[in-house]
């Protein structure tokens, strides 16, 4: 859980950061092509080469989709919505987790499936936007991207339990990266997009950030808490980071909110994360 809570914290910030500072200027595809560059140089200089090339591959393979096509969408998304509805698309994750999970193992948790839907609704509760016409594309995006994340974590969370290595550290997380930046590099070429570069320093400090911190460090530590908790426990957390994006927009940007549909959203979320742990146990 701790794992899972840091990485809530890290990536609370990265809505605002994208959407307020770094949108305007810097093309999704630039964005994402950097900050995955960034995090596969942050695990090179520990990168196992002695590991099966199975595990490799497998590796690279779950970093192709859970960042690779995720960031893709995710990031393109910007380009026809705003971050407010940023936040609201991605609040079906956890049922995504849900049901990936329950197809790899081949067995229907209703109880799960109940909590991840309980997570959205109050997830709903507190970025309810009214949806436009001109939103669908956007729409799409997100719910693409929120299924890249999901089947990312669900087959990283199988491979690495059901793996034989008995080191499971940040020695093979350069291959998930490399996977990651290789789809990058693919969907930019045939973006036919122009590489677009921070206009500022400042710019250029977010995307460092978000390139070692949010994206480096924060999808190592979320796939490793993944490894400790059940997926019903998982599939709700994913939930956290919208009550967390939601207190950072009002507090920078003075965002006005119904305090009585963000609270009791707020306790519904972490309401389904203590009921799924107690099932887990």
């Amino acid at each position: 859980m701790v794992y899972l809570l840091i990485t809530t914290f890290i990536w609370a910030f990265s809505f605002s950061i994208i959407g307020h500072y770094l949108s305007p200027d810097i093309g999704p595809w630039t964005l994402s092509l950097i900050r995955t560059f960034i995090a596969l140089i942050i695990f090179l200089p520990i990168v196992d080469l002695k590991i099966p090339k199975k595990h490799m591959l497998f590796m690279g393979l779950i970093g192709s989709i859970q960042i690779g096509i995720m960031y893709l969408l995710y990031l393109n998304a910007f380009l026809f919505i705003s971050v407010p509805k940023i936040l609201l698309f991605t609040i079906t994750t956890p049922l995504y987790v849900t049901v990936v999970s329950d197809i790899i193992d081949q067995k229907i948790r209703s109880l799960f499936l109940l909590i991840s839907i309980g997570s959205i609704l109050g997830a709903l509760l507190i970025r309810f936007t009214l949806i436009e016409s001109k939103d669908i594309v956007g729409l799409f995006l997100i719910q693409g991207a929120n299924l890249c994340f999901a089947t990312g974590q669900v087959l990283y969370k199988n491979f690495i339990k059901n793996s034989k290595r008995s080191s499971r550290g940040m020695s093979d997380f350069a291959y998930f990266y490399f996977g990651a930046l290789l789809i990058t590099i693919i969907g930019f070429i045939f973006s036919n997009s122009n590489i677009t570069l921070p206009i500022s320093s400042f710019q250029w400090i977010l995307i460092i950030w978000l390139g070692a911190i949010a994206s480096g460090l924060g999808f190592y530590l979320w796939n490793r808490g993944a490894l400790l908790v059940s997926s019903g426990t998982l599939a709700v957390m994913n939930n956290l980071v919208i009550p967390l994006g939601l207190i950072i927009e009002i507090i920078v940007f003075s965002k006005v909110i119904n305090i009585e549909t963000f609270l009791i959203g707020t306790i519904i979320i972490i309401g389904t994360i203590i009921i799924s742990l107690k099932i887990s146990n």
